[in-house]
């Protein structure tokens, strides 16, 4: 390792580390003066995401890092908030009328108990690294530098989801036809999270001039993937929250982790180059 950079942390530390744009508590376990696998220079630590597994380690540039202090706490409260309202989802399920739950009328159980909780199986759904720091950077250009998406965007949520079935039609990977179920599902959470779940606080009057402007079309019609990549953050939590069998629930996830390869892909077609300043 060079000696020549000063780093603000040690192996050991305890931090609170963004991933995506949310904050969590993390451990460092190593340091280095460049990203072993992108080269990148300057300061970068090996952190280990508390109550995460090891295959989550990551290395990350020293701005990704903040000390654990009320502050920077605060602000972990804050953009939690800001992406997880109090309302709370629909009872519908995510994926409706699925092969394995087709014609079964679940309700969301309200009054859950420790045993319920501890029976329900992990949910995490893998975001791509280049997502990842996708949405790091998103989070960077509205927050820190008080820019915005600009809408409407092109390619929409509803062409990005098109675009992902016929990919799937092509390769026969929907022969059962759950593709086209969870797209259904990917847009009907999108329209009702956008505006209550998937905004920070200073997108809001961008939300309410577009959605002014363009009254007969959905969220899903208007917002691109900039946004979209927002609502994977917050799927575990949306699908712990309903009674969906394991066997869906193994299906769900492996269509949405195609659904982020499918992104990742196409991210140079998907994601705007340039943010817009605030007026």
């Amino acid at each position: 390792m060079a000696q020549n950079e000063k780093f603000l942390y040690r192996q050991g530390d305890r931090i609170l580390c963004f991933h995506g744009p949310m904050i969590y508590e993390a451990k460092i376990l190593d340091k280095d003066n460049q990203h072993p696998k992108s080269g990148n220079s300057g300061p970068h630590y090996l952190i280990h995401y508390k109550g995460w597994k090891n295959t989550w380690d990551e290395w990350v540039a020293e701005d990704r890092v903040l000390p654990i202090n009320e502050a920077n706490l605060r602000q972990q409260k804050q953009i939690e908030e800001s992406m997880t309202k109090k309302n709370k989802p629909s009872t519908k399920k995510i994926v409706q009328d699925s092969s394995a739950d087709k014609g079964k009328k679940r309700k969301r159980d309200l009054s859950l108990d420790k045993d319920d909780l501890i029976k329900k199986p992990k949910i995490v759904i893998y975001i791509p690294e280049q997502l990842r720091m996708q949405l790091v950077q998103d989070w960077e250009s509205i927050n820190k530098s008080q820019m915005l998406v600009p809408l409407p965007r092109k390619p929409t949520v509803i062409d990005i989801i098109n675009n992902y079935k016929s990919w799937k039609h092509e390769k026969n990977k929907d022969s059962d036809g759950i593709a086209e179920e969870v797209s259904k599902g990917v847009c009907f959470y999108f329209n009702k999270c956008l505006g209550t779940r998937l905004l920070y606080q200073s997108e809001r009057n961008q939300y309410k001039e577009i959605r002014s402007k363009f009254e007969n079309l959905e969220n899903a019609q208007i917002y691109g993937a900039e946004h979209l990549l927002r609502l994977f953050v917050i799927f575990p939590k949306l699908m712990s929250n309903t009674n969906i069998g394991e066997e869906t629930l193994n299906a769900l996830k492996e269509h949405l982790s195609d659904l982020l390869n499918h992104i990742s892909e196409c991210q140079k077609d998907y994601i705007v180059e340039d943010y817009q300043k605030t007026q």
